[in-house]
């Protein structure tokens, strides 16, 4: 199958329109018309349904969706590790579970930069179910997590922690008071909701639910309240007007490096690991 369908597709699904989709690829719409057809006949499916200008993906389209960023991805990766000329040189892609990259990262990232000058990195954030789908699908090497993943093709290695602690705007706040007033809940996975719920059972629902670490911040800047934070960023929340609560539990993880237990980048995998060890989160 020609792959620039599949990328075609994907620019359809993002945009929802064939007419923006061929302003992104350069091609008339009539093209973007021709190739998600033949794309349809080829798999024997209807991948959109198309109501006047609404454009919205059928069933099969969906299930569609992530074996074609597979593939584009895998064929991006195998050119990249083609064009490398420097046989001492390397592509490596390294996961990052949403929300865990942190200044006390991105020194370590500094530190291997430094050392590792032939070390070429790809560096990108997911949710916890896409890093473990990417490593089994070969597509990452590394992922740093949290929680381990429980997959025996994968194996994992702790290198550090994470420490949450609860912050609030308001620096008198008392348990109650942070988690009744203007409380945004940040979803640091199944580990921390159970944590939550045995701590502090049935709340009030939480101003703010979100997974997006930044959208809480922000939150908070602009309205005040109070937010599980990692203990790491004590300093630059503190000039954001946010304190820990002092009564309140922390919440603290092992961090992990996880990867495939079968990849043929151990040594690669373990040069990275050295640099991440005893990282506090």
């Amino acid at each position: 199958m020609d792959t620039e369908l599949l990328r075609t597709f994907l620019e359809v699904c993002n945009t929802r329109h064939f007419g923006r989709a061929a302003e992104s690829l350069f091609i008339t719409q009539a093209a973007v018309s021709a190739r998600i057809k033949q794309l349809e006949e080829a798999l024997g499916v209807t991948l959109f349904i198309r109501h006047r200008n609404n454009i919205q993906l059928s069933s099969e389209g969906e299930r569609l969706v992530p074996h074609a960023e597979t593939v584009l991805l895998a064929l991006a990766r195998a050119r990249e590790e083609v064009r490398l000329e420097d046989a001492r040189s390397s592509q490596f892609y390294l996961g990052v579970r949403i929300g865990i990259w942190s200044h006390p990262l991105q020194q370590r990232l500094h530190a291997l930069h430094r050392e590792a000058a032939d070390l070429a990195l790809r560096i990108e954030s997911r949710e916890s179910g896409e890093l473990i789908r990417k490593l089994l699908e070969r597509t990452l090497d590394l992922a740093i997590a949290y929680e381990p993943p429980g997959v025996p093709e994968l194996e994992s290695v702790p290198i550090g922690r994470l420490t949450l602690r609860l912050y609030s705007s308001r620096p008198d706040d008392t348990l109650e008071e942070a988690l009744a007033g203007n409380y945004v809940f940040l979803d640091w996975g199944g580990g921390f909701a159970r944590f939550h719920a045995k701590r502090f059972g049935e709340q009030r629902p939480p101003r703010l639910y979100t997974n997006l670490n930044g959208l809480a911040s922000d939150f908070l800047t602009e309205f005040g309240g109070a937010c599980f934070l990692p203990a790491s960023l004590l300093d630059s929340l503190g000039g954001m007007g946010l304190t820990p609560v002092a009564t309140a539990p922390s919440f603290s993880r092992p961090l992990n490096l996880v990867y495939h237990s079968s990849s043929p980048k151990r040594a690669q995998i373990d040069r990275v690991a050295r640099y991440f060890q005893g990282v506090e989160v």
